[in-house]
C-alpha cells in the first residue's frame, strides 16, 4: 500500500510541470498569435485603401445593379457578353453583371447632370438632346468593349505567324512544346502570348492539351487561331511530329497574312475616292478655275 501511495504521488508530482508547460506554452502561442494578427491588420487595411474608388466602390455598385437586372435580360444575352469580354481579354477584370450595371448607371448619371440644366431651360432641343446623351451612355460600355475585342482579334492575329516562328524554332531546338510556350509567355507580354499563358495554366491544373488548346480558340473567338489549334491536335492525334506541323502551320499563317495585307492594299484606290472627290478635287478646282471664273465675271460683268 506504501508503495502504491509512493508511485501515485511521484505520478502527480511529474504531471504537475507538465500541466503547467502545456498551459504556458497556450498562452505563449495565443500572445504570438495576437502580436501576428495587430501586425498584420494594418497591412490589409492599408492594402485595401491602396485600391483605387473604382475598385473599392464602382465595380461592386455596378456589379449589385447588374445581378438585380439579370432576371430582365434577354436569353443568351449574359453569355454572349460573356464571350466578348473573353475576346476582348477582360475576363476576371470586368463581368457581364457589372456590364449590365454600367449600362444602367451610366446613363442614369449622364440623365442626372443634364437635367440639372434643364431645369432653368426647358425646351424641345435640350430635352432631345438629353435623351440622345443617355442613349449614347446606354451604348457605350457596349461599344468600347466590342472595340476592344476587335483590336485584340487583330493584333492576335498579326502576331500569330511571328510568335509560331517563335515556338518552331524552340521545339526544333529541343524543347518541349510546353517549355517552348513558357519560354515564349516568359519573354513576350503582348496579348497572344497572355492567351498562351492561359493555355498552360489550364494544362498545368490537369486539363488535356486537346482541351486546353480548344479553350483557348473559344476566348480568343480568331479563326486564324482556331485553325492552327484545330492542325496541332489532328497531328497530336495521327502522330505527326509536333515541329514538322508547326512549321507547316506558321508558313501557311504567313501565306494569309501576305494575302491579307494584299487585300487591304487593293482596297486602297476605292477608298481613296471619296476624300478624294469630296475634300482634294473640290480644293483644286477652285484654285484652277477660280481666277479664271474671276476674270469671266470682271469681263461681262
Amino acid at each position: 500500500m506504501p508503495m502504491l501511495v509512493w508511485i501515485a504521488a511521484a505520478m502527480l508530482a511529474s504531471s504537475l510541470p507538465m500541466a503547467w508547460w502545456a498551459v504556458s506554452a497556450d498562452r505563449q502561442l495565443t500572445r504570438r498569435v495576437s502580436r501576428n494578427l495587430a501586425d498584420y491588420q494594418p497591412t490589409m487595411r492599408e492594402a485595401v485603401l491602396e485600391r483605387s474608388a473604382t475598385e473599392r466602390f464602382v465595380l461592386p455598385l455596378m456589379r449589385s445593379v447588374g445581378q438585380r437586372l439579370m432576371r430582365f435580360t434577354p436569353i443568351g444575352w449574359i453569355d454572349s457578353k460573356a464571350t466578348t469580354l473573353a475576346k476582348a481579354g477582360w475576363t476576371g477584370r470586368i463581368s457581364p453583371e457589372q456590364l449590365l450595371g454600367a449600362k444602367l448607371i451610366l446613363p442614369l448619371v449622364v440623365g442626372s447632370v443634364l437635367a440639372l440644366r434643364l431645369i432653368d431651360n426647358l425646351t424641345i432641343g435640350s430635352l432631345l438632346t438629353t435623351m440622345a446623351c443617355m442613349l449614347a451612355a446606354f451604348l457605350i460600355p457596349d461599344l468600347l468593349v466590342q472595340t476592344k475585342a476587335d483590336r485584340r482579334a487583330e493584333e492576335i492575329t498579326i502576331l500569330l505567324p511571328d510568335v509560331l516562328d517563335q515556338i518552331t524554332i524552340s521545339v526544333e531546338a529541343g524543347l518541349g512544346f510546353e517549355a517552348a510556350i513558357d519560354r515564349l509567355v516568359a519573354s513576350e507580354k503582348h496579348a497572344l502570348a497572355v492567351e498562351f499563358g492561359r493555355m498552360i495554366q489550364d494544362i498545368r491544373m490537369g486539363t488535356s492539351r486537346a482541351n486546353a488548346m480548344e479553350r483557348m480558340a473559344d476566348r480568343s473567338q480568331v479563326e486564324d487561331l482556331r485553325s492552327v489549334m484545330l492542325n496541332l491536335r489532328q497531328a497530336e492525334m495521327l502522330g505527326v511530329p509536333l515541329a514538322r506541323s508547326l512549321r507547316a502551320v506558321s508558313a501557311d499563317m504567313r501565306e494569309k497574312r501576305r494575302f491579307r495585307a494584299e487585300e487591304r492594299a487593293n482596297r486602297l484606290p476605292i477608298k481613296m475616292m471619296f476624300p478624294l472627290g469630296l475634300c482634294i478635287l473640290p480644293t483644286l478646282f477652285i484654285a484652277i478655275l477660280g481666277p479664271a471664273v474671276i476674270s469671266l465675271i470682271e469681263i461681262f460683268g
